[in-house]
């Protein structure tokens, strides 16, 4: 069916197609894998920081429910 259009009617491409060599395909994939893994890394990182935070507030809270008045030096203690 699309022997018989005529030639005016044709779709044809402005670019062809790139042809990606097996090394730029590499390349690509390495640097994306890695930004996945930095990526998650940091998503680990960020996790870790908020439930440490969220454990110091509670530490904290219960502290205070005790009814201890110097809970900064219990639940922090300094190095």
């Amino acid at each position: 069916m699309a022997q018989d259009r005529p030639e005016e009617f044709k779709l044809y491409r402005l670019y062809p197609p790139k042809r990606v060599e097996a090394g730029e395909d590499f390349e690509r994939r390495n640097f994306a894998n890695i930004a996945v893994l930095l990526a998650a890394l940091a998503l680990v990182l960020i996790a870790y920081w908020v439930f440490e935070a969220l454990g110091h507030s509670r530490r904290f809270q219960r502290c205070l429910d005790s009814g201890r008045r110097n809970c900064v030096g219990f639940v922090n203690p300094a190095k």
